[in-house]
């Protein structure tokens, strides 16, 4: 069975979804000093219409991409990207302390006239309903400056709420709603969102849905330890619940040539763990089958752990992957490719890519150094990002649908190794690596 089958039996069938990234914008965070766009909206060309997507109601359509790829050498700034989406949406779902600083605040350290700078943020996206909203804020250390949000329900701009301008003497700060909603005033502490109080603190018929779309997001960093012992407990927790999410996944790992079968899933009482709970109280096994010669004798189950780093991968992405085809929404993953043959990469692509497998419109955005998805035969030129840094530390990201004269049949992969996209890292002689210097 492959990949492409197992996506086909887990096709959702829950109430139609739209929740669509259009546009991130963001200034003076991290390596991005300068104002920096990134974009999911597709160019008007005709070229692979399967990877797009339209969506609208009867004031306006979109086009949107199901996919794009940012690519950059190490240390160039495309992690940055996935950070910024991360932390922006846990700012807006996890409000800081009273009085603590605010996380997300990391302003262009290489440059005394931006370090002490707000960073500012911008975000489009689109409702269940394609309406469009605009939300942006800016920050400094510990307080929020400016804050507002406003939404396209009838095509025209419309004010959902705004933030009063910054006052330094004030611990709490005031918004007010539009005229839509009688105007009402919000107070809210100086280092939080106002965004953030309608999770939880005043349900709002509009802004609490607002607020859950951003849990629709699923963001992973495939590289940092820590995070993917998180996403391990958090996928364990959910194929534990659902046995037939469990056996897709086992289908999934199955089918990428693992030469596994199924997986089991077994929950280990508190009282039996003999540490904290905070440790993992799942235990993942994939199921292999146990051979007299050239019979199958039997099964027999070996500890997830014991698995290849990549198997494990797969299990954790597997199950962020079907969730995500089920619900509809946002799923970004920093360096997919960790630990990942490129052909599994690829088939993560493609199964975005097919309208029949993401029936939802979920999009997938990730950064990779994987040059073979650089195929045009697989992906668009408005796809592919490239981040850049210059001498001076400073990060710039842009699409190739930006260069003049590149043609769809351009073979991708041979111009970007040969440097004239630029994002690759420059590397001196070996021999200048290693020669000394008096």
């Amino acid at each position: 069975m492959t990949l492409i089958h197992v996506i086909r039996l887990y096709l959702p069938n829950h109430s139609n979804l739209l929740l669509m990234l259009l546009q991130l914008k963001m200034k003076n965070y991290r390596s991005y000093k300068n104002e920096t766009v990134f974009s999911m909206e597709a160019n008007s060309y005709a070229h692979k219409p399967d990877n797009v997507f339209e969506v609208g109601n009867d004031k306006q359509m979109f086009r949107l991409l199901n996919t794009a790829i940012i690519y950059g050498a190490n240390a160039s700034g495309k992690s940055n990207i996935i950070r910024a989406l991360f932390q922006v949406i846990f700012f807006i779902l996890n409000k800081p302390k009273v009085d603590h600083k605010i996380k997300l605040y990391e302003s262009f350290a290489f440059d005394v006239d931006s370090k002490d700078k707000p960073c500012e943020f911008e975000l489009i996206f689109l409702d269940k309903n394609a309406i469009k909203y605009h939300y942006k804020f800016s920050i400094l250390e510990d307080r929020v400056i400016n804050e507002e949000l406003n939404y396209y329900p009838k095509g025209k701009i419309t004010k959902v709420f705004t933030r009063e301008p910054y006052n330094k003497k004030n611990r709490v700060q005031k918004g007010f709603l539009g005229d839509s909603f009688k105007n009402k005033e919000i107070n809210v502490f100086a280092n939080q969102l106002i965004l953030s109080k309608f999770g939880d603190d005043e349900p709002h018929e509009l802004l609490t849905d607002i607020f859950l779309y951003f849990k629709s997001y699923e963001i992973i960093n495939a590289t940092n330890a820590v995070h993917k012992d998180f996403l391990n407990r958090k996928v364990s927790a959910d194929l534990y619940a659902n046995t037939y999410l469990k056996n897709r996944v086992g289908q999934l790992i199955s089918a990428a040539d693992t030469k596994i079968k199924s997986i089991d899933i077994n929950h280990k009482e508190d009282e039996e763990l003999g540490f904290s709970i905070e440790n993992n109280p799942f235990l993942v096994f994939g199921i292999h089958d146990v051979y007299h010669k050239d019979k199958i004798i039997g099964d027999t189950s070996l500890p997830f752990a014991n698995e290849s780093t990549g198997t494990q991968s797969l299990y954790v992405l597997g199950g962020k992957i079907l969730s995500i085809l089920e619900s509809g929404g946002v799923l970004a993953i920093d360096e997919l490719d960790t630990s990942l043959h490129p052909f599994i990469t690829k088939m993560i692509v493609m199964i975005f890519q097919n309208k029949n497998l993401n029936p939802k419109n979920a999009q997938l955005i990730f950064t990779t150094h994987d040059v073979t998805l650089l195929d045009r035969d697989l992906i668009r030129r408005d796809q592919i990002w490239i981040s850049e840094k210059d001498e001076k530390g400073v990060s710039d990201l842009y699409s190739l649908q930006d260069f003049e004269g590149l043609r769809e049949d351009t073979p991708f992969d041979k111009w970007y190794l040969a440097g004239k996209f630029g994002g690759l890292p420059k590397i001196e002689s070996i021999e200048a690596i290693f020669t000394s210097h008096d």
